[in-house]
């Protein structure tokens, strides 16, 4: 047999404290129970225990035996405030436990109590040292200082080289001294024991007899229920008892002595009057948090499969969300692209004056707007007054036919010609160079070209615009946008600025990407001017808003049916494994509720177990959901759009779907009595 520290401990230390001569000295009373009875069902009727009487003082040894079934394990219950009497009165540290609420038994456990059982109830995801600082949870204490004094309760029982393993790794006898390390935890008045050499062999059970006799020589009130006759003839007092009923057996030698009815030992001192005050069990948030995680990552595997659920039911919604504003906005774009993509801004009038400031336009309109993301094309367009001047092809006026015509004559940027869609019949556009150089260069359009009789450009026609000479280097077959250029005469702004002294640009024309036009709208009056944003007016053609809204509406109901039967499917695995894992944790509850856990603990801890599982799933399910909706975007060549409320409220939504779905099974582990889940 070996010491809480390991050393050889000799058979005399292993005797009742009695018989060593080192008995404990008698103290105040620990506990004492009057005519406890306690009946289980109506019809008929079960007398588990019949007016039990027992007092215990500080550092006595108590032995319970029987037979199975006898009360045994029901009169342990009742010591330890995991069960309730039906009648009588108890009192532990001259508190009447019989009076206290649910909450204020369970804050007697946690600090008066300490228990340690058969099957050892380690939490097997946890280390020794968790083990052993889970005794201090339900105490509303601070975790300052905790870890030390679990360090200290693991040295006591000679385990300090063990106190990072896993329960997996330990022995039976190691098993057994974690449980004794943490029922220390915290100085208990009480330590029950159901059993606790029952799974034990010789050796093992040996060195935990050991310390238990250690202990008691401390001054540790304990209590053991065994059946083993070797340890229970170790016990300063042993008790028997037979269908419910206490017997005490008085002689010297364990076997051989004759029953009486128990009561109280002569030195024994009398309870104190009144009844102290209780402090209610507690649990700070952190606390709270770090079991529930805790308890969620303890089964990686199954918490995957039920994050998987909320994980696809999420990304789907926030995918078809996605993918139904996108598609919306091209599908749109399918009926009107080029009115879904282009902005015209011009000067506006003066709020005074009325009139239009020739110069509110930048020339580098088209290079500022092009720094902006969503701009395709940009380019500016002008007036060019020519006064009463006509536009003419040849300087011969034919009587008979008119040769002259008065024609609109406007000034071109080369970027202009992208933003507009336009295309050639023949020759070339106009481009930066003629424009620098402020060449008499025209390009025409079609109704121009047809009006003025220019056909072929290889012979290199030539237009009068007034008295100014231009040479045709090029005529328009059509645009997309502003079809007047067709009827006109277009020149290079350069030269409109040299000949004509066009003063500034008058209107920019500028195409956006599908879907951007109305981000662009809001940045172009800054871009052009940041000095007077407010001189500027932009046109944004509107959009078949009706077509839009009708699209989107079906689209949004079918994205929503879809990805609210994923949400279903997700939220039931989450309750059907958190009540599978309620089922198998069954002793799990048991201990914390030992510990010093309320019913509202437990409910906590599996709704925050379950709130998590689906706040997880919500993250991943949004960010999986962002991703579908880039990936498709981009592989179709479209502009992604998606609400960020979506991505952001995915996973509250899942939290709240995993809090729903934790309600049943949280009340049900809620609803279990510490002694039915150790029973079971």
């Amino acid at each position: 047999a070996h010491s809480a520290e390991g050393r050889p401990v000799s058979t005399a230390a292993l005797a009742a404290p009695g018989a060593s001569g080192a008995a404990p000295s008698r103290g105040s009373v620990v506990l004492q129970l009057d005519k406890i009875c306690r009946r289980f069902g109506t019809d008929p009727a079960v007398d588990a225990l019949v007016d039990v009487d027992l007092t215990l003082q500080q550092g006595d040894w108590l032995a319970i035996t029987g037979p199975s079934g006898s009360g045994k394990s029901t009169l342990l219950n009742v010591i330890g405030c995991l069960d309730q009497p039906s009648s009588g009165t108890y009192r532990i540290e001259g508190i009447d436990v019989t009076t206290l609420s649910d909450d204020q038994r369970a804050g007697v456990r946690s600090r008066l109590v300490g228990f340690v059982f058969q099957s050892f109830h380690l939490l097997p995801y946890r280390s020794v040292l968790e083990n052993v600082m889970l005794a201090e949870v339900y105490r509303g204490q601070s975790a300052q200082g905790r870890r030390e004094r679990a360090l200290a309760a693991v040295a006591r029982v000679g385990l300090t080289a063990r106190a990072e393993f896993p329960p997996s790794k330990l022995s039976g006898g190691e098993r057994q001294r974690v449980a004794i390390a943490r029922a220390l935890m915290g100085s208990p008045s009480l330590l029950l024991c159901d059993e606790p050499t029952g799974n034990l062999d010789s050796v093992s059970t040996q060195g935990i007899l050991a310390l238990f006799a250690q202990l008691n020589r401390e001054g540790l009130t304990l209590v053991i229920v065994t059946h083993d006759e070797a340890v229970a003839g170790l016990a300063s007092r042993r008790v028997h008892i037979v269908d419910g009923r206490l017997q005490d057996l008085r002689a010297s030698e364990p076997g051989a002595a004759s029953a009486a009815p128990v009561a109280p030992p002569a030195e024994a001192g009398t309870a104190r009057a009144g009844s102290p005050p209780v402090n209610r069990s507690r649990i700070t948030w952190r606390d709270l948090i770090d079991e529930a995680l805790a308890g969620v990552f303890s089964r990686p595997g199954r918490m995957v499969l039920t994050v998987l659920g909320v994980v696809i039911g999420l990304s789907a919604l926030v995918a078809t969300l996605g993918l139904t504003s996108t598609a919306g906005n091209r599908i749109i774009s399918q009926f009107d692209q080029l009115a879904a993509t282009e902005l015209f801004i011009s000067a506006r009038p003066g709020q005074t004056t009325g009139t239009v400031d020739p110069r509110a336009l930048p020339w580098d309109a088209q290079t500022r707007l092009q720094r902006l993301n969503g701009v395709v094309a940009a380019g500016t367009l002008s007036e060019v007054a020519i006064g009463d001047s006509l536009v003419s092809a040849s300087p011969v006026k034919d009587p008979q036919g008119q040769s002259a015509f008065k024609l609109g004559v406007r000034a071109a940027s080369s970027s202009l010609f992208p933003a507009v869609r336009a295309r050639l019949a023949s020759g070339r556009l106009l481009d930066e160079g003629h424009s620098a150089r402020a060449d008499k260069v025209a390009l025409i359009g079609s109704e121009v070209a047809s009006r003025l009789g220019v056909g072929s450009l290889e012979q290199l026609p030539a237009i009068y615009v007034g008295d100014h000479l231009f040479l045709v280097v090029g005529v328009l077959a059509d645009v997309g946008r502003k079809p007047e250029l067709l009827s006109s005469v277009i020149i290079p702004e350069g030269t409109a600025r040299r000949h004509f002294g066009l003063l500034g640009p008058g209107l920019v024309v500028v195409e956006t990407r599908v879907g951007a036009a109305k981000l662009i709208a809001e940045q172009a009056r800054h871009a052009l001017r940041p000095d007077d944003p407010r001189s500027l007016r932009v046109e944004v053609p509107p959009e078949p808003q009706r077509v839009r809204d009708d699209v989107q509406s079906d689209l949004k109901v079918m994205s929503l049916m879809l990805g609210g039967l994923s949400l279903v499917v997700g939220a039931i695995g989450i309750a059907n494994i958190t009540l599978v894992g309620v089922m198998e944790r069954t002793a799990e509850i048991g201990l914390r509720r030992a510990l010093g856990a309320t019913r509202r603990h437990v409910a906590a801890q599996f709704l925050m177990e379950s709130a998590s599982m689906g706040g997880i799933g919500g993250v991943i399910g949004a960010s999986l959901g962002v991703l579908v909706v880039v990936a498709v975007s981009a592989w179709e060549l479209w502009t992604p759009v998606l609400d960020p409320a979506a991505a952001l409220a995915a996973p509250l939504v899942g939290a709240l779907i995993g809090l729903v779905s934790g309600t049943y099974p949280a009340l049900r582990a809620a609803r279990l009595e510490p002694a039915e889940a150790f029973r079971h």
